[in-house]
């Protein structure tokens, strides 16, 4: 219908409904005849997600799209922890021992499953793990470090990220 104005669109969209036997009456329907399907330049209007300030934030969107809490693991064989939803990995933080210091890496949460605050769980999880082995923690992942300046708890067990650990990290990653 490319080229037509939308008065031109909608009265050939009624003759095709007038025309086909796909619409027609429906014994139980109230209406006359059934509805054909919206049209293409129908507006649809999106859900409002919470607000970020809500403090229930994270469990109305944990709600709507998980039907169970999500679960954190430990692989040790993997050197990484994983975080579970409905049974399926949604991410994972990485992670290499020197000593009695767990350096951390990387951290990934699923495209699928961004925006739930899985990553936060996930770390905090993590890090009071370390914390219970009697370990220290080297954030080299971003995002360990980010969580790390807003989560003062974990910072009697946190050493700073140094070149010598940077060399050793790559060293042993083979990079």
């Amino acid at each position: 219908m490319t080229g037509r104005s939308h008065q031109d669109t909608v009265e050939a969209r009624e003759d095709w409904e007038r025309a086909s036997d796909r619409f027609g009456t429906v014994e139980g329907y109230p209406g006359e005849r059934l509805p054909a399907p919206a049209l293409p330049n129908a507006v649809i209007t999106p859900r409002k997600n919470p607000s970020p300030a809500d403090p229930n934030r994270k469990a109305a969107l944990m709600s709507e799209q998980t039907t169970s809490a999500p679960v954190v693991r430990h692989v040790d064989t993997r050197h990484r922890y994983e975080i579970l939803v409905d049974d399926d990995r949604a991410g994972l933080t990485a992670y290499r021992d020197r000593d009695d210091r767990r350096v951390f890496f990387h951290t990934e949460i699923g495209d699928a499953y961004a925006g739930r605050g899985l990553a936060a769980i996930l770390v905090e999880q993590a890090l009071t793990d370390v914390r219970a082995a009697g370990m220290r923690i080297v954030p080299v992942c971003p995002y360990v470090a980010k969580f790390l300046t807003k989560h003062r708890e974990f910072a009697d067990i946190t050493d700073p990220v140094t070149p010598e650990v940077l060399t050793w990290l790559d060293s042993r990653l083979g990079r």
